[in-house]
C-alpha cells in the first residue's frame, strides 16, 4: 500500500497542488533546519546559485546572517540535505503521483529573511523557466522547516490554474524597488480564487509546475526555511537540455526503489 490515498492523487490532478500535514517529524524538522543554517552562515554575495535580499545588505538573524533567500544545488553541500533529496518516503510519493520511477530534478532551499517583503517575487508559474519538456510530469516538494502563513513566509496558490496553460509573465517597474516585479499577465481573473494555506513544520507542499503561485512576505524576526526538492517522472524529458541544476538527472528511484 502506497502513502496516498486516491482521494488525494484525484486532489492533485484536479487543483494542481496537495498538502502533505506532519510529513517529517520534529526529530527531522531540526535536523534539515540545522543542515541549511550551516550553508546560510558560510554563503557569499557573488557566489553562483544564491540570491542575496535586495533590499539591504545589513546582517540578519542568527539563523540566516548573510540575508539569503535562495540557494541552489544545496545537496552539494551538506549529507543531511542530499540524504533529504534521496528520502524514501517523499520519493515514494512522486513514484504514486506519476505511476512511474523518477529522477531529481532541482534541489535548493527558498529562504524568507526575517522582515523581508518577498512582493518582488510575484506571482508566477515555473513551467516557463523548464520548457520544452516531453510532458509535465514534474512537480516541486518544498518543506516548510517553520510555521508560515499569509505575512510569515508561506505560500499562496490558485487552485486549478494549472488546467488554464501557461501565461506571459511580465516585470514591471516599482518606484523606489531595488528590483522589478515579476506578474503575470492577465492574473487579476484569477484573484478571486486564490488560497493561501497556513504551514507547519514538517509539512509538504506539492506542487504542479503550472499553477499560479507567489511566496508571501516574512514580517517576523526569524527567517523563514523551506527545502525545494523539484522531481520528474523518468519520462518527462528535457528536449532542448535547458536545465543547469547539478540535481538534474540524478536517479532517484528504479524499480519503485531508491536508488
Amino acid at each position: 500500500m502506497g502513502l496516498l490515498e486516491k482521494g488525494q492523487v484525484e486532489s492533485f490532478e484536479r487543483d494542481g497542488f496537495l498538502i502533505l500535514r506532519d510529513f517529517f517529524d520534529a526529530a527531522e524538522v531540526d535536523d534539515l533546519r540545522h543542515a541549511t543554517a550551516e550553508i546560510l552562515r558560510v554563503a557569499k554575495r557573488g557566489t553562483r546559485g544564491v540570491g542575496f535580499d535586495p533590499w539591504t545588505k545589513e546582517p540578519g538573524d542568527a539563523l540566516n546572517p548573510n540575508r539569503v533567500y535562495y540557494y541552489n544545488d544545496i545537496f552539494l553541500r551538506h549529507p543531511r540535505l542530499d540524504a533529504h533529496m534521496r528520502n524514501p518516503r517523499l520519493a515514494s510519493v512522486f513514484c504514486e503521483l506519476y505511476d512511474n520511477d523518477i529522477d531529481a530534478f532541482q534541489s535548493a532551499t527558498v529562504v524568507k529573511p526575517a522582515m523581508m517583503n518577498f512582493d518582488f517575487q510575484g506571482w508566477h508559474q515555473d513551467a516557463p523557466d523548464y520548457i520544452p519538456l516531453s510532458n509535465y510530469k514534474l512537480s516541486s516538494a518544498l518543506t516548510y522547516l517553520g510555521d508560515m502563513g499569509p505575512d510569515t513566509g508561506g505560500t499562496s496558490l490558485v487552485p486549478a490554474s494549472h488546467r488554464d496553460g501557461l501565461f506571459e509573465r511580465g516585470y514591471v517597474e516599482m518606484p523606489g524597488w531595488p528590483v522589478k516585479k515579476r506578474i503575470i499577465k492577465g492574473f487579476e481573473k484569477y484573484e478571486s480564487r486564490i488560497v493561501t494555506p497556513q504551514f507547519h513544520p514538517g509539512d509538504v507542499l506539492i506542487f504542479h509546475p503550472c499553477v499560479m503561485h507567489r511566496a508571501n512576505s516574512n514580517y517576523t524576526e526569524v527567517s523563514k526555511i523551506g527545502l525545494i526538492n523539484a522531481y520528474r517522472s523518468v519520462d518527462c524529458i528535457d528536449i532542448e537540455q535547458r536545465s543547469t541544476f547539478k540535481a538534474d538527472n540524478i536517479p532517484i528511484t528504479r524499480g519503485r526503489g531508491v536508488v
